[in-house]
């Protein structure tokens, strides 16, 4: 990973921090700012920070700070990603929803999804990250992108259902996701709702697809996705780690 991931992850971390402890303060952001001096990915996430709090007075003007041509982010393609979150806190607002509108244009889902992702703050770092960073780079690098999504479900499911994934697997030493989904779903286990199975199953089978294209052929592109289809993919996406967000944060309740 690159420094400047390392040091995103970090700050990734520290939104999680600052959410779970409701720290409106934004302390951890301060700490975090005299570590890494004139970051400006700490300011857009600040700003992301805020509007899960609903502050949105304060996430407007980091949203701002972070767009900014002259001394906002260093790279274009994060000012234009800081200007549509201001733009849209302006206008429809968060659309933090199991079901996202599919009307909207592909960008429009992209970063409801990422800014949903970022207040499932229930997840595990690793998990966490890993979907914010995937959908980050969805369109330039989908097959990578969403092969990494059914890693996070994987992961999420090991995690968060471990319990009963260890007296499924008593009498299998390996069990692959497709099998493991089959098994979690049926009888007697039957842990899921049919349309959460369907949830974990779409994104585990269009991982599937990206992770194995078969024989690719000279001059073949084999990852060709179009928007239509990552829209409804990060839709799926949205929803399985919705509900394992509710899992996580169901289980910290009880501890």
């Amino acid at each position: 990973m690159s420094e400047w991931r390392d040091i995103w992850k970090e700050i990734i971390d520290i939104s999680k921090k600052t959410l779970l402890e409701k720290d409106t303060e934004l302390k951890y952001f301060k700490q975090i700012e005299e570590k890494y001096k004139n970051d400006k990915m700490i300011t857009f996430e600040k700003g992301i920070t805020c509007e899960c709090f609903h502050d949105f007075e304060n996430a407007k003007k980091y949203y701002e700070l972070a767009a900014n041509e002259k001394n906002g982010l260093p790279v274009a393609h994060w000012r234009k990603r800081a200007k549509y979150f201001l733009e849209r806190i302006s206008t429809k607002g968060c659309s933090l929803t199991y079901d996202l509108n599919l009307n909207y244009d592909y960008e429009t889902i992209q970063w409801d999804t990422f800014y949903n992702i970022h207040s499932y703050f229930y997840l595990d770092d690793y998990i966490r990250y890993l979907a914010i960073s995937s959908v980050s780079r969805i369109h330039s690098e989908p097959a990578m992108a969403i092969i990494i999504f059914r890693v996070c479900i994987e992961t999420g499911l090991y995690t968060y259902f471990k319990e009963f994934v260890k007296r499924i697997r008593e009498n299998k030493k390996y069990f692959s996701l497709d099998e493991l989904l089959k098994k979690m779903f049926e009888r007697p286990y039957s842990l899921f709702k049919s349309n959460e199975y369907t949830a974990y199953d779409k994104i585990r089978h269009e991982g599937n697809i990206a992770a194995h294209p078969g024989i690719i052929k000279e001059n073949e592109k084999p990852y060709k996705y179009n928007d239509d289809q990552l829209k409804y993919i990060l839709n799926d996406f949205n929803q399985s780690l919705f509900l394992l967000n509710e899992r996580a944060k169901n289980k910290k309740q009880q501890v």
